[in-house]
């Protein structure tokens, strides 16, 4: 399932992500620890979670307290730093097992390989328009 989310602006990225897992804990997707260990995982590795083109894709292991597949898209008018890229469209994903892990990327490659929907995700004025666009 994918799940979407328009705002303004939020305080830094730790916040955007806090909101995305919330959306996702809200609808089951993910346990109420997974925030804290995407946290985790940035702190140990790093801001590998940034994909390019002001999109981070942050997600953590089954183990960690992902339940199911899911997706929720957070796009921000205003960008947000993340280890010195500005940052507006966070992809914030679960998977129960591996075949949905793929099945996440494979829904994501689709959507974010076309340039002008990513424009559109990025200038989407609500939840409505993105989640057209998203297919959501």
């Amino acid at each position: 399932m994918v799940f979407v989310k328009v705002l303004q602006e939020v305080g830094d990225y730790k916040e955007a992500i806090r909101i995305s897992c919330h959306i996702l804990q809200e609808n089951g997707v993910v346990e109420e620890r997974y925030y804290e260990s995407i946290l985790n995982n940035i702190e140990e590795y790093g801001g590998y979670f940034y994909l390019g083109k002001g999109i981070c894709m942050p997600h953590a292991r089954v183990e960690e307290g992902a339940v199911k597949a899911g997706i929720c898209v957070l796009s921000l008018k205003y960008p947000v730093s993340f280890y010195g890229n500005e940052v507006r469209i966070f992809l914030t994903l679960s998977a129960g097992n591996e075949g949905e892990h793929f099945g996440n990327l494979q829904k994501i490659i689709q959507i974010f390989s076309d340039d002008e929907k990513v424009r559109g995700i990025r200038e989407a004025k609500n939840d409505e328009e993105l989640s057209a666009l998203i297919g959501g």
